[in-house]
């Protein structure tokens, strides 16, 4: 095979450092652009869900609100336990680092004696305004609520 010189360097390896060092190269560039979008600073939504009553849910109601709601609950389990109606009862909630606020109530502990839950209503006073919500709690391992499910209620 007859071998082709540009000067003093032979061309077949000038091609072959090129295409070796090319993609090594460009492998440690920082530059990157979404697909499907020539925006670079505003990148277009690829993906995305349609919202549920239960994403509206978490937005008003976060962890620490849960919580609240969690160890009001707890505050009268043991009256649960001892099998009282709680149908009728109603029972203030604070948060005071969110600011947020509400009431518990409709507690059905039917389920509480077999399942170790109990659903519930409870009302919001949040940023976004009163909305009424419907939820579930169950014991954990240590014997205290948690909150499980929550969801805007059909008012």
């Amino acid at each position: 095979m007859r071998s082709y010189t540009a000067g003093n360097i032979k061309i077949q390896l000038f091609v072959a450092v090129l295409l070796t060092l090319g993609p090594t190269l460009g492998g440690c560039s920082m530059v990157s652009m979404p697909m499907g979008s020539n925006n670079v600073d505003t990148p277009t939504l690829l993906t995305g869900s349609i919202a549920s009553s239960s994403d509206v849910a978490y937005a008003d109601i976060n962890n620490d609100d849960r919580q609240i709601i969690a160890e009001n609950l707890d505050a009268i389990g043991p009256e649960l336990a001892a099998g009282s109606t709680a149908e009728d009862l109603t029972l203030p909630w604070l948060n005071a680092i969110s600011g947020n606020s509400g009431t518990l109530s409709k507690l059905d502990t039917a389920t509480l004696g077999e399942t170790g839950c109990l659903s519930f209503e409870t009302t919001a006073n949040t940023i976004a305004g009163i909305k009424l919500y419907s939820g579930t709690a169950c014991r954990d391992v240590v014997q205290k609520f948690a909150v499980t499910t929550l969801s805007v209620a059909d008012a």
